[in-house]
């Protein structure tokens, strides 16, 4: 049905649309519960719109890669162009997320060594890699479509 290196970043964009979609019900960010803190709270990236909005795009992501299995003839929409779209919603959401955060002072916690400290919000650095991981993919069927 597809080339070899069109099939290749489809798995690559699969992968990393799993990622930020696991990555949305983990937590983001915590304030709080350590030793002579207040008791801890945190919040997981599906519960902010923005965060819903990354969500929403790596879901509408994992439609499209499933949808030229489901057709019996080729997809008009199934093209690399799409994928770079989904990328940049996703992308702006997570720009526009990271925004908020540093606003609220949720990333960097100002007076503690180090400033930056992930495992407060292990889910926002899940969410980061999996970015990365779709862009690869994006990359590799950019790659692909100009070869042929």
């Amino acid at each position: 049905m597809n080339s070899s290196p069109i099939q290749r970043g489809r798995w690559v964009v699969t992968v990393g649309a799993l990622v930020i979609i696991a990555s949305s019900f983990v937590q983001w960010w915590q304030l709080g519960g350590g030793p002579g803190e207040l008791p801890a709270q945190g919040d997981v990236g599906i519960s902010n719109g923005f965060g819903f909005v990354l969500f929403l795009a790596a879901v509408a992501t994992l439609l499209l890669i499933a949808l030229p299995y489901a057709a019996e003839a080729p997809i008009a929409i199934d093209r690399p162009i799409s994928y770079l779209l989904l990328l940049g919603v996703a992308f702006v959401a997570y720009a526009l997320r990271t925004v908020a955060m540093l606003q609220d002072n949720l990333i960097l916690y100002v007076g503690q060594t180090p400033p930056i400290q992930p495992l407060r919000g292990p889910g926002y650095w899940v969410a980061a890699a999996g970015l990365i991981v779709f862009a690869r993919g994006v990359f590799e069927l950019w790659e692909a479509r100009r070869r042929f």
